[in-house]
C-alpha cells in the first residue's frame, strides 16, 4: 500500500493483537520503519516476523533482552516520531524508552486503572463487568501505569465469552491505534493524564500449569458459568471426571436448590448437572481427554455418568 503518512512509525507487539493492528496500519498507509516482533524464544516469533515481511517491513530482533547495545542502536537509527506497542510480555528497560522522540504509546485492552495485567479479557468476564474497552497510554517502567491518551467503553454481551471479547478488542485496538496517528500526524503534541492512585482490580494471567484454570465447584452457579465463559477458547476450564481430565466449553446455571455437595452430579438427561456451593451448573459442551469433544447428549450416550458421581474429584 501506498504511505500517505510521513510520520515515521515504530511498531512493537504480539499475535494476534499485533497481526489485526498492524494490517490495519499498513491499510491506511501510515509509515511504518520497522517491526519488532516477540522474543526469539516466543512460540509466536517466526508468526510474527512472517507477517511483517509479506507486507514489505523491516524487523528489528533482540536475542534475548530490550537493553542490549545493538538492538538499542538500531532503534535509534530508525528515528522514529513514535511507537506504537500492540501486546507485549515484556516491561521495556528505561533505555528502550528513551530511544524514540515520541515516546511508545500501548493499547491496553481495558479501562484502564482497572485491569493491569496480562489477561483483561477473562478477568472481565469473571467479574460479571457490563463495560470493559480499550486504553491508548504512554508506557513507562512499569505495566499499564502510564498517562493515558484516550479511552473507548465497550460494552459486554449477555454471553460473551473470551474468544469472541478478544476478537472485538482486538479490532477495536487498532481502529484507536490508527486514529492516534492520524492526530499525531496532525500534531505532535499529546494530551495525556496521569492515571490516579489507589488499588484497583487487576487481571494476572490464568495458566494451566498453576491449575489456575480448574473449576471450584464450591463457587456459586452463576460465578461458574461466567468462568467458563471467561477461559472458552484459549484456556479452558478445567475439571476431571473418572480420572480423566475434562474441559467444559459451554454451561448454564440454575439457582436450583439441591441436596448433593458441590462438584456432585445430581442430573442426567440431556445436559449434566453439577451441584456447587449454589445452584446447579448444567454443562452443554465438553472434551473428556484426548478422546472426544462433544454436546452433553452424546458424552452421556457414550460414558453414562450416574447421578452420585463426583466432578473434579
Amino acid at each position: 500500500m501506498d504511505k500517505i503518512y510521513k510520520k515515521r512509525v515504530l511498531f512493537i507487539g504480539m499475535p494476534d493483537m499485533a497481526l489485526v493492528c498492524l494490517s490495519k496500519l499498513v491499510t491506511d498507509g501510515f509509515n511504518i520503519v520497522g517491526v519488532v516482533p516477540p522474543n526469539k524464544e516466543d512460540a509466536t516469533y517466526s508468526l510474527m516476523c512472517n507477517f511483517a515481511q509479506s507486507v514489505n517491513l523491516p524487523l528489528i530482533t533482540y536475542e534475548k533482552r530490550m537493553d542490549e547495545i545493538d538492538f538499542l542502536h538500531k532503534i535509534r537509527q530508525l528515528n522514529a516520531d513514535i511507537a506504537v506497542v500492540a501486546s507485549y510480555n515484556k516491561k521495556f528497560p528505561p533505555e528502550l524508552l528513551k530511544s524514540v522522540k515520541g515516546g511508545f504509546v500501548n493499547c491496553h485492552p481495558s479501562l484502564l486503572p482497572e485491569y493491569r495485567g496480562a489477561n483483561p479479557y477473562s478477568h472481565v468476564i469473571i467479574n460479571d463487568e457490563k463495560e470493559t474497552g480499550v486504553t491508548l497510554h504512554f508506557m513507562d517502567e512499569n505495566f499499564d501505569t502510564g498517562n493515558i491518551i484516550l479511552q473507548h467503553k465497550v460494552p459486554l454481551e449477555k454471553n460473551e465469552t473470551m474468544g469472541t471479547l478478544f476478537n472485538k478488542m482486538n479490532y477495536i485496538c487498532a481502529q484507536a491505534i490508527s486514529k492516534f496517528l492520524q492526530q499525531y500526524e496532525m500534531d505532535s503534541n499529546v494530551v495525556s493524564y496521569q492515571q490516579p492512585e489507589g488499588e484497583f482490580k487487576k487481571a494476572p494471567a490464568i495458566e494451566a500449569k498453576n491449575l489456575g484454570n480448574f473449576i471450584d465447584w464450591t463457587k456459586d452457579a452463576a460465578y461458574i458459568q461466567r468462568f467458563v465463559r471467561a477461559l472458552n477458547p484459549f484456556i479452558s476450564a478445567m475439571t476431571n471426571f473418572r480420572g480423566v481430565f475434562v474441559k467444559v466449553y459451554s454451561a448454564e446455571f440454575s439457582d436450583k436448590k439441591v441436596k448433593e455437595a458441590p462438584g456432585t452430579i445430581c442430573h442426567v438427561k440431556d445436559t449434566i448437572g453439577v451441584s456447587t456451593g449454589n445452584g446447579v451448573l448444567y454443562i452443554k459442551t465438553l472434551q473428556f481427554g484426548s478422546y472426544m469433544i462433544a454436546d452433553a447428549k452424546e458424552f452421556i450416550e457414550k460414558f453414562k455418568p450416574r447421578v452420585g458421581e463426583k466432578m473434579g474429584a
